[in-house]
């Protein structure tokens, strides 16, 4: 029987690379003992690995590390306390009112010869965010993490908006975490409507 956390990537397909993936979560599971600092849900989310042949299944770890970063949140937010923990209605309005530029101009720009996000796949997709933050459309977790924005030179810097997916995904958690204790409804109360 293997001793492998995942299966691996078929023949004809690159996969991560196993001793990356078997390190990283090693070491967060060791965070999560207490023994040193523990990394954030954030940090969870972005790590990336070598894709390599023979490495492990992509969909199968990354499946792995959505579950995890939901721990490493949970954790977070017992060693934070009351006092420290985010209040999703008031997380909800600060990202509405950083989505609330106008169209075209809710992130900055990558320069003229780099790469970034198609401006309209992104606009777009912040329309859908925004609605949901105002009880007015359904977005899940999983609908962040699979947004699909085509590249574009001179389109909306990756990282900003990237940044600003971390957060969005950061903030549903937090809700679902919340909505399974019975602290508050699953989505954050409405407001007066504004302006992803």
């Amino acid at each position: 029987m293997s001793d492998e956390r995942f299966p691996r990537a078929g023949r004809l397909h690159k996969g991560y690379h196993r001793r990356q993936v078997d390190h990283f979560l090693n070491h967060v599971e060791v965070a999560l003992g207490g023994v040193f600092p523990m990394p954030t849900a954030a940090e969870v989310r972005q790590a990336g690995f070598e894709l390599v042949r023979n490495g492990y299944d992509t969909r199968a770890v990354d499946e792995a590390l959505d579950e995890l970063e939901e721990r490493v949140l949970t954790a977070q937010r017992a060693r934070a306390g009351r006092r420290g923990r985010v209040d999703p209605a008031s997380e909800a309005e600060f990202l509405k009112a950083g989505l609330a530029a106008p169209y075209m101009r809710r992130f900055p720009r990558a320069r003229a010869l780099r790469r970034g996000y198609e401006v309209d796949d992104v606009d777009d997709f912040i329309d859908r965010v925004v609605a949901s933050l105002d009880g007015k459309a359904t977005l899940t977790i999983e609908d962040v993490r699979a947004a699909p924005f085509r590249p574009r030179r001179g389109g909306y810097r990756e990282d900003a908006v990237d940044e600003m997916l971390d957060r969005v995904v950061e903030l549903l958690l937090l809700i679902r975490h919340e909505a399974a204790d019975g602290l508050t409804p699953a989505r954050p109360r409405r407001e007066a409507p504004s302006g992803p």
